[in-house]
């Protein structure tokens, strides 16, 4: 009889054997460095959505610096609020309606020196026919009655 020696398995070659452990661990690592990149490309994209530019000083350092909500409007409302968006955060006061009536009657006083008044006052003067209706059109054309007295 032939002795056979056995054959160990120990005996073979470690670089014909795939490194499964290995491979693993650097499979693990690829996608723990892509969740992280994806999570701060996420949020760049929050900040960009918010109306921040990320190419700013001001906005890198508010993107580092905020550890506030991550939605749009909570970054939104921050940023306005330290003035990064060019919005406001405070309601806008709203001015008055202006009376442009004394600015139209000086220019046109001024426009070849013609009459202030309309040109129907005097049709309607003369259609008048008391006291009491000539000054009541006279004061609602902008005149005043007895302002000496």
């Amino acid at each position: 009889m032939t002795e056979e020696m056995p054959i160990e398995e120990d005996s073979v070659s470690q670089e014909s054997k795939p490194n499964w452990r290995r491979e693993l661990e650097s499979r693990a690592k690829a996608g723990d460095e892509a969740v992280a990149k994806l999570a701060q490309l996420e949020r760049e994209l929050s900040f960009r959505d918010a109306g921040v530019d990320p190419q700013s000083k001001q906005g890198q350092y508010f993107i580092r610096g905020y550890d506030g909500e991550m939605t749009v409007d909570a970054i939104r409302a921050e940023a306005a609020e330290l003035g990064l968006t060019g919005e406001s955060n405070t309601p806008a006061v709203q001015a008055p309606p202006i009376d442009y009536g004394a600015e139209q009657r000086i220019a046109m006083a001024a426009d070849d020196a013609g009459p202030v008044s309309s040109p129907e006052l005097n049709e309607l003067i003369s259609r008048t026919s008391t006291p009491e209706e000539l000054q009541m059109l006279m004061e609602s054309n902008g005149y005043t009655w007895n302002a000496a007295v």
